[in-house]
C-alpha cells in the first residue's frame, strides 16, 4: 500500500473511532457513505498500524473490537501484541475474543508469555486455566486417598492465587474434617481449603475446576457448607463487592440445595438495587451448577421475569444446562416442574410431632388444612400448643406460607410455557405427557381446563379433555380412549371447525371452567389458497411500518436485527426466521413483503447467524405458526388498521 493511502486510511479510521468512542458525536454523511468493514479488510496493514500509534485508550479499545469481532481479523499476534502495554482493560478485551479461540491462539500467547510484566503474565495463566479446564479430559482427574490431595494442593498452591483470598477471615475453615473419617481430632489441612477458595478467587472466568471437583469431596460436606456460608455471609457484609464476587463459584458449586434455593430472594433484592452484572453473573452460575433449585429458579426468571436481560441470560444459562444433559430447553423445563411434596391426589402430611395435618391443594390452586385430630377444615396451620414441638410447628408453618406464593408462581410459570406450546404446537407421547400434566397434581389442575389433540403427521385427528374423574371425553361427551401411541398436543383453534371450536366453548362454560390461558380465543389468520402456493406474503405491502416498534415483543425467544433495510426477526421458540424487508421513503418505512427462513442455533447464543436469502413455502409452515408471526407482527405494526 503507498505511503499516501495508508495515511487517507489513518484519517478515516480516526474519525470513524472518534465517532464511536464519543457517544455524543452524531455520524458524519462522509462516514456514514464508507463501508468501514470492507475498507478495513482491504487495508489491514493500515489497520494494524493505526492499532498501535499513539491514539487514547479509548480509540484502541473501540478499534481492537472492530478488527477482531466485528470484522473477524484472524492475526492474532497483531492482538496479543498489545498485552504488552500493561492495560487491564485491553487484557479484559482481549479475554473475550479468545475465549473461545484456543487452538489458534494458544501456541501464540504462550511464546510470547516470558516477555509480559507479571501481571500480565498472571493473566494468561488464569487464561490458560480456564482453556484447560473446558478439556473433556480435565473432569477425568482423580484422588486415590486423602494424602494424595494433600500433596497435590501442596504442589500445586500459588503465591499469586492467594493473595486473592487475604480479605478473608481464616477462622471458619481451621477446623474442617476429612469426609468419613473416624478421628475427630483430625482436621484438613488449612492449604487445601485455601487451594480450593484461592483457585476460583483468582479466575477471571466462571468455569468448573476440575481439580476441586475431585477434592471438594474428600471434605465432610456438611461443614464445607456450613464453612461456605459463613464466607458467603461475610462477603455480603461487606457490601458484597462485585470485585470479589468470585466467591460465589465454590458457594453454588458445592452448595446444597438449600444454600441454591436462598439465592432467589437475593437476585430479586440486587436486581432492585440496580446490580444488574451481580445478578446476571448468579444465574450464570445456576446454570453450571444445574441442581433441581438452581434449575427452578433459572426456569422462573426466563418465564416470568419483567426485565428482557435478565430473561435473555437465565434462558441461556438454562439451555446451556439442557445442552449438557443432551435435552431441549423445554424437555429440561418439563422434568423440573415441582410436586411440592403433594401425592398424585394433591395431599401431604404435616407433622407437629404430636399432631398430624392434611395439606390439600385445591383445583383453584388454594390450599385447606384438615386436622387428623378433631377432622375440622381450616385454610391455615393452627398455632402450636405447648404439647407441640415447637421447632416442628413452626417449621411447618413457615413452609405452608412459602408455598402459597411459589404455587402461584409456578402456575405462571407454566402458563407461559403452555402459551408457546400453543404456538408452536409442541407434541407429547402419550406416556410422557401423563406424567407431565396428570401425575403431577399442579399441572393436572390445569390440564382439566384446556382441551387437548391427538396429531398424526401435523394433523389433528381428534380433540379431546381430560377430566377430574381420570376419563378423556369428546366435544359431544363421549368417552375417548387415548392409544398407547398417541402423540398429543394443545389444540389450536386454527385446527378446528367453527361447529367444533363453539362445542368446547360451550363444554367448558356449561361446566363453569376457567381455562388458565385463553386457548380456545387464540386468534386465527388463515392464508388463502393462492398464498398457499407460493413463499411470500404482500397483503401487507406499501403499509406504514414503525420498525422500533417490535423492540416491544422482544423476549428471551425473540430477538431483532436489522440489515441491509431487512428487518429479522428470529423466534427460537418457533424455530424461524421472519423477515420483513422494507423501504424508506423520506420520513416513512413501507413494508415490502413477509417471507420465511429457517433457523439453526448456535452454540454460542450471542452469535446470530443471519439466514441465507432462504424463502420457505407457506404451505410448509403449520398454519399454527403462522398464526402467531402474524398476530404478533399486526399488533407490532398495526397492519390491519
Amino acid at each position: 500500500m503507498k505511503k499516501k493511502q495508508q495515511t487517507d486510511a489513518a484519517v478515516l479510521f480516526d474519525a470513524w473511532c472518534e465517532v464511536y468512542s464519543t457517544s455524543d458525536l452524531p455520524l458524519p454523511d462522509t462516514l456514514r457513505e464508507i463501508q468501514i468493514d470492507e475498507l478495513i479488510r482491504k487495508n489491514k496493514q493500515a489497520a494494524y498500524h493505526y492499532l498501535y500509534s499513539d491514539i487514547p485508550l479509548k480509540k484502541r479499545l473501540v478499534w481492537l473490537n472492530k478488527l477482531f469481532s466485528d470484522c473477524g481479523l484472524t492475526d492474532y499476534e497483531q492482538l496479543l501484541g498489545l498485552l504488552k502495554e500493561n492495560s487491564k482493560l485491553i487484557r479484559r478485551n482481549i479475554e473475550r475474543l479468545l475465549l473461545d479461540k484456543e487452538k489458534k491462539t494458544r501456541k501464540l500467547l504462550e511464546q510470547l508469555y516470558p516477555e509480559l510484566d507479571e501481571e500480565s503474565q498472571n493473566w494468561a495463566r488464569q487464561l490458560f486455566k480456564y482453556w484447560d479446564n473446558t478439556h473433556a479430559s480435565a473432569a477425568k482427574i482423580k484422588f486415590r486417598n486423602k494424602q494424595a490431595v494433600i500433596d497435590y494442593c501442596s504442589k500445586h498452591i500459588e503465591l499469586y492465587c492467594t493473595q486473592q483470598i487475604a480479605w478473608l477471615p481464616q477462622k471458619p475453615y481451621t477446623r474442617l474434617h476429612w469426609a468419613n473419617e473416624t478421628d475427630v481430632d483430625e482436621f484438613v489441612p488449612r492449604h487445601v481449603i485455601r487451594y480450593v477458595l484461592s483457585e476460583y478467587m483468582s479466575l477471571n472466568q466462571v468455569v468448573r475446576l476440575h481439580a476441586c471437583d475431585a477434592i471438594v469431596p474428600f471434605i465432610e460436606e456438611e461443614e464445607w457448607q456450613a464453612m461456605m456460608e459463613e464466607l458467603f455471609r461475610y462477603w455480603q457484609s461487606d457490601s458484597a463487592e462485585a470485585n470479589r464476587r468470585m466467591l460465589l463459584l465454590p458457594y453454588c458449586f458445592y452448595g446444597s440445595e438449600q444454600q441454591i434455593a436462598q439465592l432467589s430472594p437475593l437476585i430479586k433484592s440486587w436486581s432492585r438495587a440496580s446490580r444488574k452484572q451481580l445478578s446476571r453473573f448468579v444465574l450464570k452460575l445456576l446454570g453450571i451448577k444445574s441442581s433441581p433449585n438452581a434449575l427452578r429458579i433459572l426456569n422462573e426468571w426466563m418465564e416470568i421475569s419483567p426485565n428482557g436481560t435478565y430473561r435473555t441470560t437465565s434462558w441461556n444459562a438454562f439451555r446451556q444446562a439442557a445442552i449438557r444433559k443432551g435435552m431441549t430447553v423445554e424437555e429440561l423445563a418439563d422434568q423440573i416442574i415441582p410436586t411440592f411434596g403433594f401425592n398424585s391426589s394433591a395431599e401431604k402430611e404435616v407433622s407437629y410431632g404430636t399432631r398430624t395435618f392434611r395439606v390439600t391443594l385445591n383445583p383453584d390452586f388454594t390450599l385447606s388444612v384438615f386436622d387428623l385430630e378433631k377432622q375440622k377444615v381450616s385454610k391455615s396451620l393452627p398455632a402450636p400448643t405447648k404439647h407441640d414441638d415447637r421447632k416442628k410447628a413452626e417449621k411447618a408453618r413457615e413452609e405452608l406460607s412459602t408455598l402459597n406464593k411459589v404455587v402461584k408462581t409456578q402456575t405462571k410459570i407454566q402458563r407461559k410455557r403452555l402459551e408457546q406450546s400453543l404456538k408452536n404446537g409442541r407434541t407429547w407421547p402419550r406416556k410422557i405427557w401423563q406424567t407431565i400434566f396428570i401425575e403431577n397434581p399442579v399441572m393436572r389442575y390445569i390440564t382439566t381446563g384446556l382441551v387437548w389433540g391427538v396429531y398424526k403427521e401435523g394433523q389433528l385427528r381428534e380433540s379431546f379433555r381430560y377430566m377430574e374423574n381420570g376419563k378423556c371425553i369428546t366435544v359431544d361427551e363421549k368417552e375417548f380412549i387415548l392409544s398407547d401411541d398417541a402423540i398429543i398436543s394443545l389444540v389450536h383453534p386454527v385446527d378446528l371447525t367453527s361447529e367444533i371450536l363453539s362445542g368446547w366453548k360451550k363444554q367448558l362454560d356449561d361446566q363453569g371452567i376457567t381455562p388458565l390461558l385463553p386457548q380456545l380465543t387464540a386468534p386465527v389468520y388463515y392464508l388463502s389458497e393462492e398464498e398457499k402456493q407460493v413463499n411470500t406474503i404482500t397483503r401487507y405491502s406499501g403499509k406504514q411500518v414503525y420498525i422500533s416498534n417490535i423492540y416491544n415483543f422482544e423476549t428471551a425467544d425473540i430477538t431483532t436485527r436489522i440489515e441491509n433495510d431487512i428487518l429479522y426477526i428470529i423466534d427460537r421458540s418457533l424455530n424461524i426466521v421472519i423477515q420483513l424487508p422494507f423501504v424508506t421513503e423520506g420520513n416513512e418505512v413501507l413494508l415490502k413483503e413477509i417471507y420465511f427462513s429457517s433457523w439453526e442455533e448456535d452454540e454460542d447464543m450471542e452469535t446470530i447467524r443471519l439466514p441465507k436469502n432462504e424463502k420457505l413455502p407457506l404451505s410448509a409452515i403449520p398454519e399454527r405458526i403462522i398464526c402467531s408471526i402474524l398476530n404478533m407482527l399486526i399488533n407490532a405494526f398495526s397492519l390491519e388498521k
